[in-house]
């Protein structure tokens, strides 16, 4: 039985609207919802021997926090359920699973952004990371617009 879900938006259209299915399942089944935005933190490249170090991009601000808070602040608002909000940084997909096994949740919902095989081969996705580390079933909504 499901009771506890677990809805991982990245701001993009498929994140909502994976939400708003969870959101759905929730309501049906009358289930917590925890909802979660990881802001990816800039990778990090090992310079030379010593203790020298590149970020690939600028870190994170509080300026990002707040816009991430705000979005998942709206979308709770929107929701008709009970939900519980958070802001987490790392390794997106590292995070999702990691937050599903700390919180004991039933199910993830995520969306799926649609690369192409090629992109997906070489980057991967986060959808299909999580669908094969987490420690739960993972329900990943494709956007039917596409």
């Amino acid at each position: 039985m499901v009771q506890h879900l677990l809805l991982a938006v990245d701001g993009s259209a498929s994140s909502h609207h994976a939400a708003n299915q969870g959101f759905g399942l929730a309501r049906q089944t009358n289930s917590k919802v925890t909802l979660v935005f990881v802001l990816e933190s800039p990778p990090v490249i090992p310079v030379g021997p010593l203790s020298g170090y590149v970020m690939t991009s600028p870190p994170r601000t509080e300026a990002d926090l707040e816009r991430a808070r705000a979005e998942l602040k709206t979308l709770a608002h929107d929701s008709g359920v009970t939900v519980d909000t958070r802001v987490e940084l790392g390794a997106p997909a590292d995070v999702i699973c990691e937050l599903a096994d700390r919180l004991n949740v039933d199910l993830i919902v995520i969306g799926a952004r649609g690369l192409s095989a090629g992109t997906r081969w070489l980057m991967g996705s986060v959808s299909d990371r999580v669908v094969h580390h987490a420690p739960c079933p993972v329900l990943v909504v494709r956007d039917r617009k596409r």
